[in-house]
């Protein structure tokens, strides 16, 4: 079971390892980022084993954007990983349906990518962003 819990600055220590280990993120450098309170919901994603990535959310239109730190790979599993964002991006999906157009994100992670597009039915889009839309056609 997942759990999603505040993102607080005694995490800036692990987000630094993880910016620094993560072959899209290592240039960002800025763990303050992924802490509670920035964007339009920002949590540490938990199972009973502990943390398993930092998302943001931010508001951007109609949609909303998904960002994500993932742990290394020698920290999390991917199959670990992999049930988590399942529960939580079904939990996310069910919260913002609601309220917005469809939601977002970019990456050039192979695996990510496929991921989402199997399971949750994101597309590419004219801007390189895998788009998942709420709204009917």
């Amino acid at each position: 079971m997942i759990n999603f819990s505040e993102s607080i600055t005694a995490d800036i220590p692990q987000l630094e390892e993880w910016i620094a280990h993560d072959p899209y993120h290592f240039h960002q450098g800025n763990p303050e980022w992924w802490l509670t309170g920035n964007g339009l919901l920002t949590f540490t994603l938990l199972d009973e084993r502990g943390p398993l990535c930092y998302v943001r959310l931010d508001e951007e239109g109609e949609h909303v954007r998904i960002h994500t730190q993932f742990a290394p790979e020698a920290v999390v599993s991917k199959r670990r990983l992999l049930v988590g964002m399942n529960q939580c991006m079904t939990k996310l999906i069910e919260m913002y349906r609601p309220t917005h157009g469809g939601m977002v994100f970019n990456s050039v992670s192979p695996s990510l990518i496929a991921f989402m597009g199997k399971r949750f039915n994101f597309v590419i889009d004219k801007d390189d962003d895998y788009v998942l839309e709420f709204k009917e056609v």
